[in-house]
């Protein structure tokens, strides 16, 4: 915020950080954004709710230590690929081998970020601004589990989707295996579509093309 006092011109990726600066949202992968429209994805989609959870690279710690048991609690109505971070597949696969959830897939890392979100039907992760840009993007209903910042930081990037019904959110000290447990049951593949076309219609495409273009036209003033 201090540097926009000295910009000839400033963007923000989501609302609420800058009164009168234009909202363009984050760049984005582009096979993401040419995922095809969730309606497409999953109107005939059938068997298991399909939940994908990501910490990213590093994984998230709490992510890792409370999905097990939520899938206990849901059972065979659902399924899972959880990306564990660098070093935590072992544990957490074995964690879910102990709740007995045999319809877990378990990674370090996933490789094609945009086949994984065309899988799921539902996202569970941090709120990191590339992240709910993605999630946007790629059309995918979410619920969010803000890291924990003294300003709320991850929960301001994601208030707009929770706002426009796009996403759900608990914030980390709500969050529990039943209040998660339970988040989840109210969301049948109907609404989860309903959240997914949402999301796609708050997504912000063409940021790239819009900053590169304000920046030509800086230039070309000078």
């Amino acid at each position: 915020q201090w540097l926009s006092k000295i910009a000839k011109k400033v963007f923000q990726a989501f609302p609420g950080a800058f009164p009168s600066a234009a909202v363009v949202g984050n760049p984005v992968r582009e096979d993401v954004t040419q995922l095809d429209e969730p309606a497409q994805r999953m109107q005939e989609r059938e068997g298991p709710i399909r939940i994908l959870v990501m910490g990213g690279s590093q994984g998230a710690r709490i992510l890792n230590q409370t999905l097990p048991a939520v899938m206990a609690n849901l059972g065979q109505d659902y399924c899972i690929r959880h990306q564990a971070g660098k070093g935590a597949a072992q544990e957490v696969q074995a964690a879910y081998q102990s709740n007995n959830v045999a319809n877990a897939e378990v990674t370090e890392f996933i490789d094609d970020v945009a086949q994984a979100y065309a899988w799921a039907d539902l996202l569970v992760c941090r709120s990191g601004a590339l992240t709910v840009s993605e999630v946007s993007a790629a059309g995918v209903g979410a619920i969010f589990i803000p890291f924990m910042h003294k300003d709320r930081q991850q929960a301001l990037n994601a208030d707009h989707l929770v706002e426009c019904g796009a996403a759900k959110m608990i914030e980390q000290p709500d969050l529990t295996v039943e209040s998660l447990t339970q988040q989840i049951q109210q969301l049948d593949r109907q609404a989860l579509l309903s959240m997914a076309q949402k999301a796609r219609s708050a997504a912000k495409l063409d940021a790239d093309k819009v900053v590169a273009q304000a920046i030509v036209a800086l230039t070309e003033k000078r």
